[in-house]
């Protein structure tokens, strides 16, 4: 998804048609040039701990993924991020944030900062492999493509409070939601090679003997103590909702409707003490983007833009806390939502020009504590709201939550 570090956190819709290339192109030998990314932060690792030479292990991975992820290959994959929405680097998305600080309050957030402080743990060297090797990205398209909510290795770690609010979900909604599967991303993953190397080929159509050799490598570099054995935290940063919206993603392979929630965000939440609350949270506005997949208001037509995300992602918020709040939801009474509404804030994004722009924090603040309110002042209060009454609602009050915090 569109995202910087703290959309990592915040779950976004995401939609898959069609790939541009067929799922068994060749990836182009030619070697991609340094990258701004790349380039970009280890300029800025190397000014706070200062430039190391690549070791042996790491210029054979360097020097066979360059050999590999040619312009084709990288192409692809960019069509598929785009098409998916993904974007989920957060040490580039922390180096190329902006911000307009004139008429919205932005500053960092405590979540920010706690993705400040896991990014520390990579040297220069580890900043540029694992951008260039899409380390972030493997996880989740891992989970998208090849996911089972019947695979074990796809199993919620500790996913039992998980799963009953799933279910209440798919019960309090009056859209259809049997045909969603709920799974995790692991990034212990990371360190299975025939797995990386089924996504790199997916990715990259890259042949299987060139998939293995990258994969191979990779996993061996990853095996050093500061990755954790693949699950550090920032490999999994990320929750989201996905569907095909019935299309093909290959001749005859079709992936079905799906929330996937990495071991990361949870990890993040856990951390910063919101571990009580923040994984129905999440949850909850994961399927909060399924809603709109049923009322159309996200469609393969219907585009990406700045505004069309934040007004997706600001619903999503809203679905989220009026679930949590709603007596046949998760029933929050005032003194658990007094924890659960400043989550909200600490997933917003100040990338009012990005097609991924999710809604500054104090806006999903707003969302949330709007939705909370509506339900608070309810009556009958067990009654749901209709999915789409809920939604004309929402943006009817939409102009509000997105106004300016200065004038």
């Amino acid at each position: 998804m569109k995202r910087s570090s703290l959309k990592t956190l915040a779950a976004t819709s995401t939609l898959l048609v069609a790939l541009g290339a067929p799922l068994g192109a060749t990836a182009s030998a030619a070697a991609p040039a340094p990258s701004s990314t790349a380039n970009a932060a280890t300029s800025a690792s190397d000014s706070a701990t200062g430039a190391t030479a690549p070791g042996p292990e790491a210029r054979a991975l360097l020097a066979k993924a360059r050999a590999a992820l040619g312009v084709q290959a990288r192409a692809r994959k960019a069509r598929l991020d785009t098409r998916v929405g993904l974007d989920h680097d957060p040490s580039r998305a922390r180096l190329l944030a902006a911000i307009d600080p004139d008429a919205y309050e932005c500053g960092p957030t405590v979540v920010d900062r706690w993705v400040d402080r896991q990014l520390a743990s990579f040297t220069a060297q580890d900043r540029v492999i694992l951008s260039i090797l899409s380390v972030y990205d493997i996880p989740t398209y891992d989970a998208l493509f090849f996911g089972s909510d019947e695979n074990p290795a796809y199993a919620l770690r500790d996913g039992k409070a998980l799963t009953t609010s799933f279910r209440t979900l798919q019960r309090f909604w009056d859209v259809r939601g049997d045909d969603i599967d709920l799974m995790a991303m692991h990034g212990s993953m990371l360190l299975d090679a025939p797995r990386v190397s089924r996504t790199y080929q997916m990715l990259y159509g890259l042949p299987r003997a060139a998939a293995d050799e990258l994969a191979a490598l990779l996993v061996d570099y990853l095996r050093a103590p500061r990755f954790e054995g693949g699950d550090h935290p920032l490999f999994t940063l990320n929750a989201l909702a996905f569907t095909t919206f019935g299309q093909e993603i290959g001749p005859g392979r079709t992936i079905s409707d799906r929330i996937v929630m990495g071991d990361g965000i949870l990890r993040a939440y856990r951390e910063l003490g919101y571990g009580d609350v923040a994984p129905q949270m999440i949850l909850a506005h994961e399927y909060g983007h399924h809603v709109q997949f049923e009322l159309g208001m996200t469609t393969p037509s219907t585009g990406e833009s700045p505004e069309t995300t934040r007004r997706a992602e600001l619903h999503a918020d809203a679905s989220s806390a009026y679930y949590l709040s709603h007596p046949r939801g998760e029933g929050t009474q005032w003194r658990r939502a007094r924890r659960f509404l400043p989550v909200y804030g600490t997933i917003g994004d100040c990338q009012f020009a990005s097609n991924g722009h999710h809604g500054t924090p104090n806006q999903r603040l707003r969302a949330g504590t709007w939705a909370y309110e509506l339900q608070q002042a309810a009556r009958p209060k067990d009654k749901v709201l209709p999915a789409a009454t809920f939604r004309d609602l929402f943006d009817a009050r939409l102009p509000t939550i997105v106004a300016p915090d200065r004038p």
